[in-house]
């Protein structure tokens, strides 16, 4: 068996070489659609003469030509209207993609490919190449030696990236270096100054910060990757072959070439084919050529000049969808057609998203911010201030950090978690997180239809019998009471009935089923093509299907098989002969096929159990009614039969041969038209409701289709894509005779075929108009769809939204969609029905295949950036009263309020819950009903940073400033003294005993007070001009940064000698402290007129700004609703009493205070200074809010 890793790693290299397959059949489509662009006539004739010799094995001329057309295509572009602004940049992104390919075809140049031939070989030189017997298979012992030489049956992996390079790319981003910048300052700042231990914890905290958002980013690509390696199912595990003449099962990556393999339907093909044996057998190629419609293998070789194309190759990794074969191996691993086209090509880069975008353009805001206010108050303290260097330096770090907002990165990264784990709730998988707000940025849809919008399920829709047209509805699905419009008893329903199903192959799949009595034939497996799968389905729940089938025995053609003749497009119709005895009869002939080709061959229709004549008026009604359903965008079959007489066709040694038309022992007339039955492939349930809500939300919706015009414009108004009243550009040319173009112009709905985009592309070259300027115009329609379409088709399409300004997200499932997946803003692939390489190539994957997943992951996406503002206006506040205390105590001089790592605990500890807890706010009810974001639009706008740092910071400034002033104040420091004290010099102690009270006295001034028993304060001593004169005392500069003296008196220190009366006097009129209140369990002294009232005074300052804060986070729960409206946020609430938890931790925890510098508080300082500030901004938000709802103006002016 294929080991589990054997298998990953092939399925990895298989889905890398059909994008780069891909990738050069785009380029080729490309250059193809360009021919009549550059004038090359001469030239394309020479392209096809080349590629016919190309088939011979002359690669090297077809390379050699490449280079030169692209080349010349590169100069056409280059030589357009260098003043029209657009041209340019069209033409600027296809010469890039140009040169891309210039490149890779030089390269592919100097390669030599091995020729492809074995599909237009004889079949006995095949045989002799490979040393094999298509009857009995290789030899055991020479298949052993084979795969000894050539190795087994797999693709060479390409080296994946490094898990340790993953993760550093998640800590190297913009935002997480400016994170690093701020780390590495703060250990600079610790180096300037050891004593400052707080910067080292500062910067530990930063590092820690940084890998830990690094981590959540790498473990949810890391889940993304997980979940896409469950997806991958490529190579065929096991597989059939035939040794030495025996059957047997073995390793598909043990097949050699030579090997002869049996293929049924539902087999993917193990390696490259050559088709020996073919019963119908069908295959899908859409991983290669991106061809819808299963291709039919033969043993013909129907373009010897091009093997990607011929009907005798089925290749590795494609799927047989019908019938079932032999084949030869002729290529294995990396031989194979995907082999070949691994180094042809290469993935292209994904453009960065809107949200990476918007995070770099605030990196690079803050950056400048923080840089520029550290240089400006680094001179400030240096020049003005006349600081010492030293301390300049560290005012100018402590600067720079407050304004990086530490904890904004963690806050993003687990929002957008956070976002991504609800869309996965609702079935969509988001590979990167930064996809999801893009999502929310898209302004433009470009939508498949086909299993987005519809279920991919055909649906029996209408039947016409009786001369009635019936709403065929499935009884499976009736309520109780409800009745159908058919009656199963009138025997024109049941000749129609027994029409279909002895006309149809398709079975139910019901070998997995655990109880066949009780199953669900709506969604059970059937085995057979979509069309005939919806007939069966429709009518199991009129009778059994296999029990109407067992009742009438399908005849034999000349070689034992039945006697079926399957559709094909040439002939429009499938047979079936069956025995079926009447009084002249013993087989009757069923057709069924296209309805106006089924029409011809009938000359009666059967309407009330009567065979009536047709006639015009007969005909008239059918071919109304045919063209209705067509209208309606239904597929249509007829349904017709013809009674053998029994004298020409007795039921003994009757043979039907049916292989061809041609060859028929029948004539093909005469038949008796039964009915009509129409299918729909039915939009999902929820599809038409979700175009509506992006119609309201502002986002275009443009279908891309491969369906013929009709079709995709009734389904596209079946689903709102147009809306039923608007008429297209099709009605007005069939109801006012309008031409094309005059009906492009006039009409507000246009539907335009694939073949359009080519044919205006050439005149837009013979115009001199720019690049894509119809194509520009089309799309710039209220309403718009596209059908018939090419994988090139899709990605001008794309392009051409994109040079519109759209956001463009893109859907697709096959891998001809790759190309425009990545060309969009945002990338969407399908999972049910999506190719490995069109989900690794997409942004999210919608695990459900559904449309109105997308419109849930707009809104989404939309929420996520509205929540992501209100969290950076809410950590931005924060830094106003981190930044301003710097300034103060530089300007101002009065002792630092806070410290670095205060600032540490609110930008990531405090903070950091009620910011993400933002991201858990449900959308505002105006999400889904405003227009898309425009790119001017940005995530940190100049209203929201005014609103954080003119409005909200200022107001929280002061909360902090009340509790700091007010704590200094009931430690004994008067309000007025603390401006100019940090630089004030005092005396370390006095000449003459202390400053001890030994009297009692409330102040120690007083003359019969302590400083009368210490003797330079007593007149009779000797005067303070003494004590200066003889040096008694050292003058002293407090250090108020690192305060290392906590518990001395400054009221020995802050005093000076007046020279008038000679005595010693205090710079202060120090207030009334309450010692025994505020005692320090760091000093174990009281705090009241020491340096340590500063560690109460800063701790006094963070309790105002936290408590401030859920104020804060209050009032952005919604930025234009009221939080009387709002919805509770049960983390919103964690996060809060988290806040308590930890200033409680930090102010009573002894060893932890010593750390932070925190100091116990009493109950009034423990917030309440922040309160009327509290409610100063709850009644101003809730105001402003109002006016909003009000006034447009005031919206317009005060909404961030």
């Amino acid at each position: 068996m294929i080991s589990k890793g054997d298998s990953k790693r092939c399925s990895q290299i298989v889905r890398n070489f059909e994008e780069l397959k891909q990738q050069v059949q785009l380029n080729n489509q490309l250059k193809q659609e360009r021919y009549s662009q550059i004038g090359q006539i001469d030239a394309k004739g020479r392209a096809q003469r080349i590629i016919k010799d190309a088939g011979a094995g002359n690669r090297a001329s077809l390379l050699s030509f490449e280079v030169e057309l692209i080349t010349q295509t590169e100069k056409q572009l280059q030589s357009g209207d260098k003043n029209n602004l657009c041209k340019k940049q069209i033409s600027n992104k296809l010469i890039a993609q140009s040169a891309k390919s210039k490149a890779e075809a030089k390269k592919n140049l100097a390669q030599d490919a091995e020729d492809y031939d074995e599909h237009r070989i004889h079949l006995d030189e095949l045989k002799e190449r490979y040393h094999t017997d298509f009857d009995k298979g290789l030899e055991e012992n020479y298949a052993r030696e084979q795969n000894r030489i050539h190795g087994d049956n797999k693709l060479t992996e390409k080296k994946k990236k490094s898990l340790i390079l993953m993760f550093l790319k998640e800590i190297s981003h913009g935002f997480a270096l400016l994170l690093w910048f701020g780390s590495a300052l703060c250990f600079l700042a610790y180096g300037l100054d050891p004593e400052d231990i707080s910067n080292i914890y500062l910067g530990v905290i930063i590092i820690f910060v940084n890998l830990l958002t690094g981590a959540i980013t790498f473990q949810q690509n890391m889940a993304s990757e997980a979940l896409m390696e469950s997806f991958k199912n490529f190579l065929p595990q096991n597989c059939k072959i035939i040794r030495e003449g025996k059957v047997l099962q073995i390793e598909a990556i043990k097949l050699v070439k030579g090997d002869i393999v049996f293929i049924k339907q539902g087999d993917k093909i193990p390696a490259d084919l050559r088709i020996i044996q073919s019963s119908e057998m069908k295959v899908d190629n859409s991983a290669l050529t991106g061809e819808a419609e299963p291709q039919l293998r033969t043993t013909e070789c129907t373009h010897p000049d091009n093997y990607m194309e011929t009907a005798n190759l089925a290749f590795f990794g494609t799927l047989c969808k019908e019938g079932h074969g032999k084949g030869v191996v002729v290529k294995i691993g990396d031989s194979t057609c995907l082999g070949q086209i691994a180094n042809l090509s290469s993935a292209e880069k994904k453009v960065k998203s809107t949200l990476k975008q918007e995070i770099d353009r605030f990196v690079i805001i803050i950056f400048f911010l923080a840089v520029g206010l550290g240089i400006l108050f680094f001179l400030l303290g240096l020049y003005v201030v006349e600081y010492p260097i030293l301390a300049c330096v560290l005012f100018g770090i402590g600067i720079l950090v407050s304004n990086v907002p530490e904890g904004l990165l963690g806050c993003v990264t687990v929002s957008l978690a956070v976002t991504a784990k609800k869309l996965s709730e609702k079935n969509v998988l988001v590979k990167n997180l930064e996809g999801v707000e893009t999502l929310g940025s898209t302004s433009c849809i470009c939508s498949d239809k086909t299993g987005t919008l519809t279920q991919n399920v055909m649906t029996v829709e209408h039947m016409w019998y009786n001369n009635k047209v019936i709403k065929a509805v499935n009884k499976s699905i009736l309520q109780p009471g409800e009745s159908t419009q058919y009656d199963e008893k009138d025997p024109d329903f049941i000749e129609l009935h027994k029409a279909t199903i002895l006309s149809s192959e398709a079975k139910f799949n019901l070998q997995k089923e655990a109880d066949i009595n009780n199953v669900d034939y709506k969604k059970v497996a059937a085995l057979g093509d979509a069309t005939e799968t919806g007939l069966i389905r429709f009518f199991q729940y009129i009778e059994d299907i296999e029990h109407t089938r067992s009742q009438y025995k399908i005849a034999k053609s000349p070689d034992g098989s039945e006697a079926r003749m399957p559709f094909n497009s040439t002939n429009k119709f499938a047979l079936t002969v069956a025995e079926m005895q009447t009084n002249n009869s013993d087989y009757c002939i069923y057709i069924k096929g296209a309805p106006e080709k089924i029409w011809t061959f009938c000359n009666q229709i059967q309407q009330g159990g009567r065979n009536l004549n047709i006639d015009d008026q007969q005909n008239k009604i059918f071919q109304q009614v045919n063209l209705d359903f067509g209208k309606r965008g239904e597929r249509v079959l007829g349904f017709a039969k013809l009674q053998l007489p029994r004298s020409a066709y007795p039921l003994e040694n009757t043979v039907f041969t049916v292989t061809h038309i041609d060859k028929f022992n029948f004539k093909m007339e005469n038949f008796i038209f039964v009915g009509l039955v129409s299918l729909i492939d039915p939009p999902k349930k929820r599809v038409p409701m979700a175009i509506l809500e992006c119609r309201a939300a502002g986002i275009k919706v443009i279908m891309v289709t491969g369906d013929q015009p009709p079709t995709a414009a009734a389904i596209a108004k079946q689903v709102n894509i147009i809306p039923k009243t608007v008429k297209t550009n099709d009605d007005l040319m069939e109801e006012e005779g309008l031409t094309w173009d005059d009906a492009a112009v006039k009409c507000n709905a246009i539907v335009v075929h694939g073949e359009k985009i080519t044919k205006y592309l050439d005149r837009e070259i013979q115009e001199g108009l720019p690049p894509f300027t119809y194509l520009r115009r089309w799309v710039n329609k209220p309403y718009c769809v596209f059908a018939r379409t090419t994988p090139a088709q899709k990605l001008q399409i794309v392009q051409a939204c994109q040079a519109e300004g759209f956001v463009c997200a893109v859907t697709g499932d096959g891998v001809n969609d790759s190309p425009a997946i990545k060309q969009g803003d945002i990338g969407i692939s399908m999972n049910i029905s999506g190719s490995d390489v069109t989900k690794d190539a997409a942004d999210m994957i919608l695990l459900d295949d559904d449309f109105a997943s997308i419109v849930q992951g707009v809104e989404e996406g939309r929420k996520v950036f509205d929540n992501l503002k209100k969290s950076i206006v809410y950590i931005l506040t924060s830094n106003i009263p981190e930044i301003i205390p710097f300034v103060a105590f530089i300007i101002f001089r009065i002792p630092l309020p806070i410290t670095n790592i205060y600032m540490i605990v609110i930008d990531v500890g405090t903070d950091i819950v009620p910011s993400i807890s933002l991201g858990y706010e449900v959308a505002e009810i105006d999400v889904m009903t405003r227009k898309p974001r425009k790119k001017a639009d940005h995530l940190l706008s100049f209203r929201a940073l005014t609103h954080s740092y003119l409005l909200m910071g200022p107001i929280s400034l002061g909360g902090g400033f009340i509790g700091y002033y007010t704590t200094f104040n009931q430690m004994g420091f008067p309000i007025y003294s603390l401006f100019g004290m940090a630089t004030w010099t005092g005396y370390h102690k006095p000449p003459h005993g202390d400053f001890s009270d030994g009297h009692g006295c409330q102040n120690t001034y007083d003359n019969d007070c302590a400083y009368f028993n210490a003797n330079f304060m007593n007149p009779e001593a000797s005067s303070c001009i003494e004590d200066e004169e003889n040096a008694y005392i050292e003058e002293w500069v407090l250090n108020w940064l690192t305060i290392p003296d906590g518990n001395y008196d400054l009221r020995k220190a802050f005093i000076y000698c007046d020279r008038l009366t000679g005595k010693w006097s205090p710079k202060v009129k120090w207030s009334y402290c309450q010692k025994e209140n505020y005692h320090s369990p760091i000093t174990d002294e009281t705090a009241c007129y020491t340096t340590e009232a500063l560690k109460y005074a800063q701790t006094a300052w963070l309790l105002a700004i936290v408590f401030f804060q859920w104020s804060n986070v209050i009032c952005l729960k919604g930025r234009q609703t009221s939080y009387s409206v709002s919805c509770p946020n049960k983390v919103m609430f964690f996060g809060m009493i988290l806040e308590i938890i930890i200033l409680v931790f930090l102010c009573y925890t002894p060893g932890i205070q010593i750390v932070f510098g925190s100091r116990p508080m009493t109950w009034w300082q423990f917030g309440q200074p922040a309160m009327p500030f509290s409610i100063l901004l709850m009644l101003f938000e809730e105001t402003r809010k109002y006016l909003i709802q009000k006034s447009i103006w005031f919206e317009k002016h005060s909404l961030w």
